[in-house]
């Protein structure tokens, strides 16, 4: 029999009822406590947690773990009423009981997962105190919602299979053994999936920016878990492994203040040094005056004697880090300088070559 009813005994209110009698009233007694759960389950899902809402509690995590536990928190109730309600009745088996704690411990364990696995913008408090782009990065957020969410999972199946008895230690030296060959197996996919969160990180770069990563020039795309995607000027488009983009480096133009304008000017050898000294300190004073540079950047020298020019150096900061300011003040300085140059009687050089003959064309040098 599934029930052992013969020799069962109950005391209700100084009155002794056995047999069928006792058994009917142990079942009335189950019925209540199982309408008990339902009647608290239905509490917290109804009136409990929604009142607990609403109270202005000091730190967002308790708001996060309200919303997670709401429904678990209910069917544990539920949960804990049907388990009474069946181990108050007379089981005929021995073990009968031993198996229904198991069974509710189990549903417990699966319950409070559940509610630990919907509390992952708890991983959002993890950057609270962290700078404004972290705290604004999408990806490193959705990384470390996966995360959480697998190790939840995994502590998860590990508690619950501990409570059935499986060997949970021969679980994770086999979990071990599989997560090595899998390693071993896929070096560089782990190798960039470990550089694309240093980046996610570090920031170097974020998307928008323009870059120079070793040879490839351009804006940044995309940062994913194994890759960077890079739009290069001509419009192609270069896949980066992570590996390589920590590997190599990083120019990050978007994050200068301001560009550098800087080149050499050929001046023609017949410049005499009155001339040279007056065209260096008009192109000072030029560049000094103009609203684009800053004016204690100003640097103009000679720089050398080339082969067919005397060279000065022109340098100067200016007032922008976009690259089409930056082109539009290049050429306002440049027809500036030009007309400078002119001006002072000056010329550009260019290369030349000067031939000497000396006693007929059997002994040209060239």
């Amino acid at each position: 029999m599934l029930f052992a009813i013969q020799e069962l005994s109950f005391a209700f209110f100084g009155l002794l009822l056995e047999g069928y009698a006792a058994f009917a009233a142990r079942c009335a007694c189950a019925a209540l406590l199982a309408a008990a759960g339902w009647a608290a389950q239905h509490a917290l899902r109804v009136w409990v947690f929604p009142r607990l809402r609403k109270v202005h509690w000091p730190g967002a995590a308790a708001g996060i773990l309200l919303d997670s536990f709401a429904r678990p928190a209910a069917r544990m109730a539920l949960a804990a009423g049907l388990y009474l309600a069946l181990a108050s009745l007379p089981w005929a088996a021995a073990g009968a009981r031993v198996f229904l704690l198991k069974v509710f411990r189990f549903a417990l364990i699966l319950l409070l997962t559940q509610g630990l696995y919907g509390a992952s913008a708890l991983t959002g408090l993890l950057l609270a105190g962290t700078r404004d782009e972290l705290r604004a990065n999408k990806t490193l957020q959705s990384v470390l919602v996966k995360v959480y969410k697998v190790v939840v999972f995994i502590l998860g199946i590990l508690m619950a299979a501990q409570e059935l008895g499986l060997p949970v230690t021969g679980l994770i030296t086999s979990a071990g053994l599989v997560g090595l060959t899998l390693s071993l197996a896929a070096q560089d996919t782990a190798g960039n999936l470990f550089a694309g969160v240093m980046l996610l990180v570090e920031r170097p770069f974020q998307i928008g920016d323009w870059v120079v990563i070793g040879d490839v020039e351009g804006t940044v795309e995309d940062i994913g878990f194994r890759s960077t995607r890079v739009r290069a000027l001509d419009n192609s488009l270069y896949i980066l492994t992570n590996s390589d983009v920590c590997a190599a480096t990083i120019n990050n133009g978007t994050q200068r203040t301001k560009r550098l304008y800087r080149f050499t000017l050929g001046v023609e050898y017949g410049a005499t040094r009155a001339q040279l000294e007056r065209l260096m300190e008009d192109l000072r004073a030029m560049l000094a005056a103009s609203p684009h540079t800053y004016e204690d950047s100003v640097i103009v020298e000679v720089s050398g004697f080339g082969a067919s020019s005397i060279d000065l150096l022109v340098s100067a900061y200016v007032r922008t880090a976009d690259a089409g300011r930056f082109y539009r003040m290049r050429n306002d300085l440049n027809l500036a300088l030009m007309d400078i140059v002119r001006a002072d009687g000056l010329d550009f050089a260019f290369p030349s070559t000067t031939v000497y003959i000396r006693g007929g064309a059997d002994n040209t040098n060239t």
